[in-house]
């Protein structure tokens, strides 16, 4: 058992002897390069900004006692002084005969450095003073200074002297030191990488963070927290720009924006709308709804701080009031935090306010942290620690937001996954109704085939001609079976009348209508027929009996009942019941007009057959008709024929084709009318069935 133990652990042992052997490999051996450290050799002495070196040389200085953070503030305030620093060195033997470097670790505001009188370079832009709106800090980089060989004294006392623009936090720092130009090169770039460009890998991973963040608002979830979050990230990514400004190439004095306006709105207002949105942002995050008053609360904090930044007319009035500013601004955010608290006491969002408040007090603890070794410890050497605290949350949030939106994709995959095989199931049931459906429609089919074949057996006309009469009939159904029906009632040539009826619905319920009706119908017209009673009498029993035979179907019919009696004098008169029913056409050829059959105002209602309680009176008119008139009987299918304009086909075409071919036979004149009326509709579907008896005198 121990042995499989000490296998267990085996890898992290051999990892941590293979560190310790490479940490006292890489330190062994190395030794300390040749180094003049001046941090007790400088003195100070007040100047203007007008002093120059040849002035510098004659100042009464004094020794600084302090080097350290602010210790220049410390001296001569921070409104803008102007002070010379002298420091005396010999050189060593091991740096004599040499081209040298000094490395100052950091010197604030901004400074110009002679060796012996003569002029070796600056950091920052400190001419003309405050009254100059170029003015520039030297950043957060080291100052680095090259000795040539030919200016420094390799016997005897060599001396430097710094003029010094001590304008807000004004400071040099220990460690200053001369050595050899590649120790100097490689001190100062280290300590710039660390104080100053190591921020823009924060800031290029800030930015990916916001145009992520951007993505997701725009293209997937428009989460206001998404929104806001993006937004963060861009600006804490600029506020970072801040400690590499002297890198940047539109900045300050490489040109562009100057650097006062842009300390005002990278440094300051930047800084003033992270606290806002990092508010706003909380809020949304933890779905706390903002009344208009804690609304107005937010951007008045961001309003008030902003404004005042922008009316501060100097550098010393923006950095004397920035105490004041930063609490405004914070004011909003502590709402925010406060909001959170509050929060905690919904179960709904609990775990979302803990985890802000979690967030927040390592932020607020690693701020106070760095507060101490800047403020008590006066260590300004040091990189800000706040920035990784902050880009810390950010990251936290960052991936908080991420695991969230992997639990929603894993939830989404799974339910696509159940949803897959939900539609599999579905389409294997769906498939076999489908089989099931379609084998009962085969069924139905031959069915309705069948029926089709009994109704053209009752509905048809006379296999032979009418004495006196030449007829054309045109039976169309919308589907398989019809609604319509239609008969003639005949003696062998003789014609003694003709039904046309409408049944309503479509399909098999008003063709299964249509053979009982039809029973109905032609029994009783034959009843009435041999009696004599009125054609109108005989609609009244039709309505009658089949009411009573259809019980509770609610179908009704629309008909006319049409006999016939020849004359001896060749004409033959008409007696006609309508019951409901689109009025017939007639031609009058004598005459040689179309008219529709209207009955006169004297004649009661009469509506249609199969609808009680209503209490319906038929009535019937006569009418003559000679050689060469002609009826026309159709059902409303044929009229309210619709095109694709969704205008009906009405009875103006129907008028003009009888009036102008009407020495032509039925049969072509149907024909014609049948063809006016496809060339109308053109490929719009039909919706009813059409039928359509036309009757000519011979």
């Amino acid at each position: 058992m121990k042995n499989c133990s000490l296998l267990r652990f085996k890898p992290q042992l051999f990892l941590l002897v293979f560190c310790f052997l490479f940490l006292f490999s890489s330190c062994k051996g190395k030794s300390e390069p040749p180094r003049i450290y001046l941090d007790d050799a400088f003195y100070w002495a007040l100047s203007d900004v007008d002093s120059t070196i040849d002035d510098a040389i004659n100042l009464d200085y004094k020794h600084l006692d302090n080097m350290g953070y602010k210790n220049l503030m410390d001296l001569v305030g921070r409104d803008g002084e102007f002070i010379w620093l002298k420091a005396d060195f010999e050189l060593i033997p091991e740096l004599k005969n040499d081209d040298l470097s000094m490395v100052i670790p950091y010197l604030h505001f901004a400074d110009e450095l002679y060796l012996n009188g003569l002029y070796i370079d600056d950091y920052g832009v400190m001419e003309g003073g405050l009254s100059n709106p170029m003015i520039q800090e030297a950043g957060y980089v080291a100052n680095l200074f090259d000795f040539p060989e030919l200016y420094l004294k390799q016997d005897g006392i060599n001396t430097i002297y710094i003029k010094v623009f001590c304008l807000g936090h004004a400071t040099i720092t220990d460690g200053v030191f001369i050595g050899l130009r590649q120790d100097g090169w490689r001190t100062s770039d280290n300590m710039t990488f660390w104080r100053s460009r190591f921020y823009m890998f924060f800031e290029g991973m800030m930015i990916l963070c916001g145009v992520f963040f951007f993505m997701l608002y725009f293209m997937f979830d428009k989460n206001v927290s998404y929104r806001r979050f993006g937004i963060l990230n861009f600006l804490t990514a600029l506020f970072f720009s801040i400690f590499f400004i002297t890198d940047i190439p539109w900045a300050g004095f490489h040109g562009g924006i100057p650097f006062l306006i842009y300390v005002k709105f990278v440094k300051s207002i930047c800084f003033f709308a992270i606290e806002f949105v990092l508010s706003m942002f909380i809020c949304s995050f933890i779905e706390y709804k903002l009344s208009k008053f804690g609304t107005a609360i937010q951007y008045l904090s961001f309003l008030i701080s902003t404004t005042m930044v922008l009316l501060s007319p100097d550098y010393v009035w923006l950095f004397s009031k920035t105490l004041v500013m930063i609490p405004i601004s914070c004011f909003g955010l502590l709402c925010s935090i406060a909001y959170t608290i509050i929060s905690l006491k919904n179960p709904k969002v609990q775990t979302k306010a803990l985890f802000v408040l979690i967030a927040m007090g390592v932020l607020f603890s690693i701020m106070g942290v760095d507060i101490i070794i800047k403020g008590a410890f006066r260590n300004i050497k040091m990189p800000f620690i706040s920035i990784f605290g902050l880009t810390a949350v950010i990251i936290v949030f960052f991936v908080y937001f991420c695991r969230d939106y992997s639990k929603i994709a894993r939830r989404l995959e799974y339910l696509n996954k159940g949803l897959e095989d939900e539609i599999k199931l579905q389409t294997e049931k769906l498939t076999s109704a489908n089989k099931s459906l379609q084998h009962d429609r085969e069924i139905s089919l031959k069915d309705m085939k069948m029926a089709a074949i009994v109704q053209k057996k009752f509905f048809h006309a006379p296999e032979h001609s009418l004495k006196n009469w030449d007829f054309a009939v045109r039976y169309e159904p919308l589907s398989i079976v019809s609604g319509d029906l239609f008969n003639f009632y005949h003696e062998e040539d003789l014609l003694n009348g003709i039904s046309l009826f409408d049944a309503s619905g479509h399909g098999v319920a008003a063709s299964l209508v249509t053979m009982l009706a039809e029973n109905i119908i032609q029994q009783t017209y034959c009843e009435t027929l041999e009696s004599g009673e009125r054609v109108a009498d005989a609609l009244k029993l039709i309505n009658e009996r089949f009411i009573e035979a259809k019980g509770e179907i609610e179908n009704y019919l629309t008909g006319i009942l049409l006999s016939t009696k020849e004359n001896s004098d060749g004409s033959c008169t008409m007696v006609m019941s309508n019951a409901g029913h689109p009025y017939p056409l007639y031609y009058n050829a004598k005459e040689k007009v179309v008219e529709e059959l209207l009955p006169s105002a004297d004649m009661p209602y009469t509506g249609p057959v199969g609808l009680s309680g209503l209490g319906v009176e038929f009535s019937e008119m006569e009418f003559t008709m000679q050689s060469g008139d002609i009826l026309f009987l159709f059902t409303d299918g044929i009229t309210e024929m619709l095109n694709d304009k969704k205008l009906d086909f009405g009875i103006d075409p129907i008028k003009a084709i009888i009036e102008k071919y009407n020495s032509e036979s039925a049969e072509q004149i149907i024909s014609r009318i049948m063809d006016r009326m496809e060339e109308f509709i053109a490929d719009t579907p039909r919706v009813d069935d059409v039928s359509v008896i036309i009757l000519k005198r011979a």
